[in-house]
């Protein structure tokens, strides 16, 4: 009778055990998915928000390698942009170097409506290739001069190095740009020009990017090469709650799975344990 009834008991655990281990099994993962996107996105696409172009370059999934041999993989996107007419400013100081026209100048002077600028010289590579000159300048009471065949040339006069003015609200070559000079005052004189921006800004599932309008939108993937970015950052954090609970379930099943395998083995082995009357 002892044993008849642990063969029922161990039947019932066997059982619930099947019958967990088969919903663990069969039960599908929902997918952080929300309804009607902002945007779907594969590699290469384009989309566009307040004249603003934006592209999906690309839409992959990436493997990191870690220590001992393990590796994570995880999708990624990377969005990019450029960013057309941005305003760049930069301040000027006398004493500055600054390149305009491609050839460098210090800036000498400034006033309340102009700057002179005076070109930058190598005084060692103009000495070092005069045969005529010493390699070197020297000080006297005069200022600086240089030996030339033994008499004596005011650097000034020796070097002469081109001297030019700039007015407020001139446009000027500045560093590869066409700066426009924009305030000029004693001591500082503030430039600006305008350029393109490139961006880009890499994605995993859950992060956020700021796009044109203001809005943050969030990314998650449907797929190995799909990214959906959308602005309900509440539909997308019920979506992640519902993939949380059925890994909590999931977590749940597997354990009812065990314990029953256990209490059922657990109850065989009592079955077997010689009896003492």
């Amino acid at each position: 009778m002892q044993r008849r009834a642990v063969a029922v008991y161990v039947a019932l655990f066997v059982l619930i055990g099947v019958a967990s281990y088969t919903l663990m099994v069969t039960a599908e993962q929902p997918q952080v998915a929300v309804d009607n996107p902002n945007f779907q996105l594969s590699s290469g696409e384009e989309f566009t928000v307040e004249d603003q172009s934006y592209t999906a370059a690309t839409v992959e999934e990436v493997t990191e390698e870690g220590s001992h041999g393990s590796s994570t993989t995880y999708m990624a996107a990377t969005i990019e942009w450029t960013r057309t007419g941005v305003e760049n400013t930069e301040e000027w100081a006398e004493g500055d170097t600054i390149t305009v026209d491609e050839r460098e100048w210090v800036v000498v002077s400034t006033t309340n409506s102009s700057v002179t600028v005076e070109e930058s010289i190598d005084r060692e590579a103009v000495l070092g290739a005069d045969p005529a000159a010493d390699n070197t300048t020297y000080s006297g009471d005069n200022g600086e001069f240089v030996l030339v065949n033994d008499e004596r040339v005011p650097v000034s006069e020796y070097f002469d190095p081109a001297t030019v003015t700039f007015t407020e609200g001139e446009t000027v070559p500045y560093d590869g740009q066409q700066a426009t000079l924009d305030s000029v005052t004693n001591g500082s004189v503030t430039v600006s020009w305008m350029t393109d921006e490139s961006n880009s800004q890499e994605l995993v599932a859950g992060d956020t990017i700021t796009l044109a309008d203001n809005s943050s939108y969030t990314a998650y993937f449907t797929g190995s090469n799909t990214v959906e970015l959308t602005n309900d950052a509440e539909a997308y954090q019920a979506a992640v709650a519902e993939q949380e609970t059925f890994s909590q379930h999931v977590t749940g099943l597997r354990w009812v799975t065990f314990t029953a395998g256990f209490i059922a083995m657990l109850l065989i082995a009592f079955a077997f344990l010689p009896s003492r009357y």
